[in-house]
């Protein structure tokens, strides 16, 4: 089931020049900077109220976020929603004919399960399901 909104993910040109201006404009400064990726992507995870804003900035000329990047500029990326029961998740959105990058869930820079769905089968926006553990609230 469907719990929350989890983030938006923001892909950007420089994550330190992002970070200054959120500070600055917004007074909001992240909990986390980590390489996700084995260093191909730098992922910052700022909250704001429940959720949080996910700024990421490819490393790697191979990711796919790179050529988003060069293809699109930067802006927003995707929307994660929290579920907690990503199989389950999955498996019925498949049934209403959802269809997903890949077979079955990955492990991302939050360190939990997710996946992303492929746009066309999502009115056009990329969405991210996260397993979140059932404590979060």
């Amino acid at each position: 089931m469907i719990r929350r909104l989890s983030h938006v993910g923001i892909v950007v040109e420089n994550l330190e020049e992002s970070l200054k201006q959120y500070e600055r404009l917004f007074n909001l400064k992240p909990t986390a900077v980590v390489d996700a990726l084995g260093g191909k992507v730098k992922v910052a995870f700022v909250p704001v109220g429940d959720g949080e804003i996910e700024l990421l900035q490819p490393i790697d000329q191979s990711v796919p976020l790179m050529e988003y990047l060069r293809k699109h500029g930067s802006g927003i990326h995707h929307i994660s929603l929290a579920t907690d029961s990503i199989d389950a998740e999955v498996n019925r959105l498949r049934n209403e004919g959802v269809v997903f990058d890949r077979d079955k869930p990955t492990i991302g820079a939050h360190g939990t399960k997710i996946i992303f769905t492929v746009p066309q089968s999502t009115n056009g926006v990329p969405i991210e399901l996260m397993e979140e553990s059932k404590h979060k609230s």
